[in-house]
């Protein structure tokens, strides 16, 4: 084997010169944190439209039965049980209340028919 350098320039043996050193890690540290702020704010993006696909935008079952029950529960005659301060049960009768707005309406006016005949008579 031969024991000579394979190259005997004096170029090789130098440090790099530190302008371009200092400028290649200038770039390279400005372009990383730059990809690392772009990712940042594409995963927040993606993170929040998930959320809105996802919880806002997603009408819940849940929900629509609730709605459902309640309108049967306004537009249908039922039964259903309370329990008074002395804890019996008391049951009560459920009805629609477009009926129940007929009935106080109805018992209004019967009120004040009787109202207008007693100031009739008090003449």
């Amino acid at each position: 084997m031969n024991d000579q350098p394979i190259q005997n320039d004096v170029e090789m043996l130098d440090d790099p010169e530190a302008g371009s050193t200092w400028f290649i890690s200038l770039v390279s540290v400005v372009l990383l944190i730059v990809t690392v702020l772009a990712l940042v704010v594409m995963f927040f993006d993606f993170a929040e439209a998930e959320v809105d696909r996802k919880v806002v935008d997603k009408p819940t079952v849940e929900l629509q039965e609730l709605k459902l029950g309640q309108q049967e529960i306004l537009t249908e005659y039922g039964t259903y049980e309370i329990e008074d301060a002395d804890g019996s049960k008391l049951k009560r009768i459920r009805i629609p209340v477009k009926r129940a707005m007929e009935l106080v309406l109805a018992d209004e006016r019967s009120r004040t028919a009787v109202d207008s005949d007693e100031a009739v008579a008090a003449r």
